[in-house]
């Protein structure tokens, strides 16, 4: 058997086969430089130098065949070429770290353009919207607002938003007490959420995850996909679900989210985009063709073509009238024996409809992704209970149960009380002799019947 080897020491042995049989490649062309001066400055007094030479030669090569098996190194096939053409092969390497630098150079100009891209899309998305980029910064610095709501005895009910306080006082149904704080006016039906510690805490405005105060949204713990067909009682405790994370961490999770969704894919056979859908391919043809006429070198479409397209559309709508809306379905009617006018504002507006519709939509036996994964999921966990209820927790098998329990309890019992004897050895260094540490007034047995033993020993160090 051959000795095990560290990492270390494997790639020690590596560099020195290698370094052996780079010496060797050097040194048979030494050789072979040394047989061609003698061959051409041949005499008959050089024959015996030239016979030692080749027999170097040939130890040289024999000692790289040997070394050939120790060695393992992936050599390209393009560096081979190199070296079959007669070309150097560091202009491989050059030319490799050349274009590896411009496509990283190309990569990186990507990136740089991409970045300001995202910056110009943001600073027009708050141009355009400053309203809502100014209400998503407020939500981010402030996700819980805990404010408190009183009841007309004082006690705590629950804790709620600004806006839900504002709801109360407009209406007077409530008394401000502080910033934060309103009494109720009114007897309230029950006792709110005073009997459930959560809802009644200070929720901190931080990251759940790195703990930064800044750019924080709400994020789902298990996404709408899954959760809306879940039960009433766990989708009635949406808040337990809610989690503030800044940006960062929420892209990094969506990140991780959308791969482990992708495995659920492959695991339940459910595409993300759902199962069912059914293709209309006559709509997205006559959808195609109806773009065309309508774009903007409708005109330079030769006339055999634009007239193969009109019949293509006049064909389609026809047959899926019910997909228009009724003024498009009252246009198409007309159309029995009237040729498609593409200068009719009536006409070129059912084209646009029909560009509008859909060419893949879910049909009768559409299923989403979440939807399938939840069925299936309780599927199993219903089969896998039913099945350990019928096999496992039979009443007939309790004893048999019962006794492998007892069985294994009192096996290792026995096994720690053994190991924990005065004749084992644990640690040679600090206690190398521990049976020197019995008494004579000790027992070391599980029991002393006859009582001559004034106490039992135990084991104080390893």
């Amino acid at each position: 058997m051959q000795p095990v080897r560290s990492e270390e020491e494997a790639a020690e042995l590596d560099d020195a086969d290698r370094e052996a049989i780079e010496k060797k490649i050097d040194e048979s062309l030494e050789t072979l430089t040394q047989i061609q001066v003698t061959l051409m400055n041949h005499e008959s007094a050089d024959e015996h130098v030239l016979q030692q030479r080749l027999e170097r030669l040939v130890r040289g090569f024999a000692d790289m065949h040997m070394l050939k098996d120790r060695l393992n190194v992936n050599v390209p096939e393009e560096v081979l070429a190199y070296i079959k053409d007669g070309r150097n092969p560091n202009d491989f390497t050059s030319q490799f770290m050349e274009r590896l630098a411009s496509e990283n150079q190309f990569t990186n100009g990507k990136i740089a353009a991409l970045t300001n891209f995202k910056q110009e899309y943001e600073a027009m998305i708050r141009d355009a919207f400053p309203n809502e980029a100014n209400e998503r910064i407020a939500r981010s610095k402030a996700v819980y607002e805990n404010c408190t709501v009183l009841d007309i005895s004082g006690n705590l009910l629950f804790r709620t938003s600004r806006k839900r306080l504002d709801w109360y006082l407009s209406r007077d149904l409530a008394t401000v007490v502080n910033d934060s704080t309103i009494q109720l006016n009114f007897a309230n039906r029950g006792t709110g959420r005073s009997n459930e510690p959560f809802y009644l805490q200070d929720m901190r405005n931080t990251c759940v995850v790195c703990g930064d105060t800044n750019g924080l949204t709400m994020h789902h713990v298990v996404p709408h996909q899954y959760r809306q067909y879940m039960s009433t009682d766990i989708k009635s405790r949406s808040s337990f679900d809610l989690l503030p994370v800044c940006l960062q961490c929420h892209d990094q999770y969506e990140r991780h989210a959308t791969l482990f969704k992708k495995h659920l894919e492959k695991c339940f056979q459910a595409p993300l985009e759902g199962r069912g859908w059914v293709e209309r391919r006559d709509v997205g043809q006559a959808g195609r063709a109806a773009a065309a006429l309508l774009g903007q070198h409708a005109d330079k479409i030769p006339e055999e073509r634009r007239a193969e397209l009109r019949r293509t559309v006049q064909t389609v709508a026809r047959a899926r009238a019910s997909l228009f809306s009724d003024s498009a379905r009252q246009c198409i009617e007309t159309w029995q024996g009237e040729q498609l006018d593409l200068s009719s504002d009536a006409h070129r507006s059912v084209l646009r409809e029909l560009c509008s519709i859909e060419e893949r939509v879910p049909g009768p036996d559409y299923c989403t992704h979440g939807e399938i994964v939840l069925f299936l999921s309780i599927m199993f966990t219903k089969a896998t209970k039913s099945y350990l209820m019928k096999h496992w927790y039979r009443s007939e098998l309790i004893p048999l149960y019962a006794t492998c329990v007892g069985a294994v309890g009192v096996c290792a019992y026995f096994a720690s009380r053994a190991l924990r004897g005065p004749e084992v050895v644990w640690d040679k260094n600090n206690n190398p002799y521990p049976w020197l540490h019995v008494q004579q007034n000790e027992n070391i047995k599980l029991m002393d019947p006859n009582g001559r033993f004034e106490k039992q020993w135990s084991r104080d160090r390893l």
